[in-house]
């Protein structure tokens, strides 16, 4: 039972509702959750209209009496389609034809988030009187493909077949950091969005190097934050799939739910200016710690545990040697998709050391999640998972099951009065940095 004078109660997201714990103030090294802009009083809709006011008069001119592509993140990724699409669909009205493709990756294409974008574009088209529209569900194994060559990396670029067809291309995109691409970002929907999976997997290796981290990518405005091999990869076959055909993005950044912030233009120039608001914004600096309390940020960011590693991936690296995390990911959906199986669930059962024991030239798709899950479960005491997932599971991958997230944090108290825990909610749009 907790003792202080001043308890501290701290909501913190989890799958579709909140989790209530408590803690005293004086045991509370900070709670991290992204920062916002301040624009609370001005709706998504309106954000999303200035933006593109500014920036879509080029796009309109362009897309008159051609073939338009419209590059769409699937349903695991966050974004406003409801609110983008309706400002986004009269540019169009005048072209020849608009591709709309939903950018699965590797990803199920018949899942019910994606229908839901199916409906949305339905509907929308229908109230702009769209005349000539086609939506296109990639299929990593099952689409025609179409080989670019191989980029300088040696990865061999199969990309959708009915990407030859557009002129000109508008690709929507939420950005935030990513653990090894750098940012979430739109050279993403063309790779891995709408490639083969052979292609995927020959670029995503490159995750087993470490210069493949977050914040870092050859489009970042400054030059010390450019040297991304995975990124640097995905943006030449980008480039090579392209050609010099122009390619505009709708990029935002939004936090739980809500655009704070959107550009519209050529897409080097606004994702740049994207990852320089992600920087100021969700980018913090913490010191060592040996608790930490960490929230992906509810759904859909810990739907499974494939998804919601990516939270630890962000913040876990200020926890100390010995040290333990208390990951609040709801995983309604288990450890992952079945896809992710062979590669991630079959392998992250296995000893620790023989995890680790893995290398680039050894990768398969979706092995870099328990080689990185392996290095932290490795470096900490205890990496306590709080989910839907049955205990059973979850010792099998080296993780303690809780069953009450309050008991977890008494216990630490008890065994030190003065310990400092650090808490991050919507950690999957989080980078935290150690304090130098």
């Amino acid at each position: 039972m907790i003792e202080s004078d001043r308890i501290m109660k701290v909501s913190l997201h989890y799958g579709q509702g909140q989790i209530s714990l408590e803690i005293p103030q004086e045991n509370v090294v900070e709670i991290i959750r992204p920062r916002h802009l301040g624009l609370s009083h001005t709706s998504d809709a309106e954000i999303v209209r200035r933006a593109i006011s500014d920036g879509g008069g080029d796009l309109c001119e362009n897309a008159a009496g051609r073939t338009v592509g419209v590059l769409l993140p699937d349903g695991t990724r966050d974004l406003s389609q409801s609110v983008i699409l309706p400002q986004l669909l009269p540019l169009m009205k005048n072209a020849k034809k608009v591709l709309f493709f939903i950018c699965t990756g590797t990803h199920s294409g018949d899942t019910p988030e994606n229908q839901k974008i199916i409906e949305q574009i339905q509907a929308e088209a229908r109230k702009v009187d769209l005349q000539a529209y086609e939506i296109i569900v990639h299929d990593c194994r099952g689409a025609s493909f179409v080989s670019a060559g191989s980029t300088a990396r040696g990865t061999e670029i199969l990309y959708h077949a009915r990407l030859q067809e557009p002129a000109v291309f508008a690709v929507l995109s939420d950005v935030k950091h990513h653990y090894f691409a750098g940012y979430s970002n739109p050279v993403k929907n063309f790779v891995p969005g709408l490639c083969a999976f052979n292609t995927v997997e020959q670029n995503h290796s490159w995750t087993m190097d470490a210069a493949s981290c977050a914040g870092v990518h050859p489009w970042h405005p400054e030059p010390e934050r450019r040297e991304n091999p995975l990124a640097q990869d995905q943006l030449e076959a980008m480039t090579m799939i392209a050609g010099d055909r122009p390619v505009w993005a709708l990029v935002t950044r939004s936090t739980g739910g809500q655009i704070e912030w959107a550009a519209f233009g050529p897409a080097q120039q606004v994702t740049g200016q994207a990852f320089l608001k992600a920087d100021r914004f969700n980018c913090f600096s913490a010191e060592r710690v040996s608790k930490m309390i960490i929230s992906p940020g509810g759904l859909p960011n810990d739907v499974d545990l494939y998804i919601a590693q990516r939270a630890l991936e962000l913040t876990g690296g200020v926890v100390c040697d010995g040290g333990e995390i208390l990951f609040l990911s709801a995983c309604p959906k288990g450890v992952g998709n079945p896809r992710t199986a062979e590669e991630f669930y079959s392998k992250l059962i296995r000893p620790l050391d023989a995890i680790e024991a893995s290398d680039r030239k050894q990768y398969k798709l979706f092995s870099h999640k328990p080689w990185r899950f392996a290095a932290l479960i490795r470096r900490l005491r205890q990496l306590w998972l709080y989910s839907e997932i049955d205990d059973s599971e979850i010792e099998k991958i080296h993780m303690s099951p809780c069953a009450d997230p309050q008991t977890v944090i008494n216990g630490w108290l008890a065994e030190n009065p003065q310990e400092k825990i650090l808490i991050v909610d919507s950690a999957n749009k989080v980078l935290l940095r150690q304090t130098i």
